[in-house]
């Protein structure tokens, strides 16, 4: 292979005001409303989005520890910070950043393991819909992938039972999958090299793909493609 390592990205993000990407804890970086974002494709998701999101903080509240829902927002945010300047660079550009967020995930990872050996996995109840995926996105780019794979069963009964959010989990087995090699089961995952397009890694049964995404609360691979383009600011193939 020549040039640069193949880097690898996800659209699991955080923070951003419309209720699209505040339900799957993504932002764009700017406060800038895009062509996608106005198409019926991305509304349509939009309003289940925000059915889902309501439905689960009535189920579960919107928790009760608001020391640890305060720090796990501001841990959160530290993992958006390094991602918000990466996104804001053109894609050329992009890779200098990448040994500085590789460094906040191993430093952020640390103190999530204190948290959830003392009391297991942060649940929606517990601290909130948002802090809740601010403990999952700090997971997803975790580099310790013991770590992530002895969390995936734990999660997945959370999800079942409607404690946490969806397109946590599926992120993270798609991550552990690629990292070992496997083909990915929701598409979460592309890969780039030097300043080529984004392309998704191997996915499991393409063919039921986006019926997959909609069990896991994400958006259909056509929207998901253009939200990536728009972030990475590269072309997604």
């Amino acid at each position: 292979m020549q040039g640069r390592k193949r880097e690898r990205g996800t659209l699991i993000l955080a923070f951003a005001t419309s209720a699209l990407f505040a339900f799957l804890g993504i932002t764009s970086g700017s406060a800038q409303e895009h062509d996608w974002e106005r198409s019926p494709e991305a509304r349509q998701f939009e309003q289940r989005a925000e059915g889902k999101a309501a439905d689960l903080v009535r189920t579960n509240g919107t928790g009760t520890d608001l020391a640890l829902k305060a720090k796990l927002l501001r841990m959160g945010k530290s993992d958006q910070d390094i991602r918000n300047r990466m996104s804001s660079l053109p894609s050329s550009q992009q890779s200098i950043l990448i040994p500085k967020m590789q460094k906040a995930d191993a430093k952020l990872t640390q103190p999530l393991k204190f948290i959830v050996e003392a009391k297991g996995w942060r649940t929606i109840a517990l601290v909130g819909i948002k802090a809740s995926q601010a403990a999952a996105l700090i997971l997803i780019h975790s580099p310790d992938h013991d770590f992530q794979r002895n969390l995936i069963p734990e999660m997945q009964k959370l999800v079942e039972g409607r404690k946490i959010v969806g397109a946590d989990i599926a992120t993270l087995i798609d991550k552990v999958l690629v990292a070992e090699g496997k083909p990915q089961r929701f598409g979460t995952q592309f890969s780039w090299k030097d300043n080529g397009p984004m392309v998704m890694d191997a996915v499991e049964d393409a063919e039921y793909l986006d019926q997959r995404r909609e069990m896991f609360s994400l958006p259909p691979m056509s929207l998901y493609k253009r939200m990536m383009a728009d972030m990475y600011h590269r072309e997604v193939q």
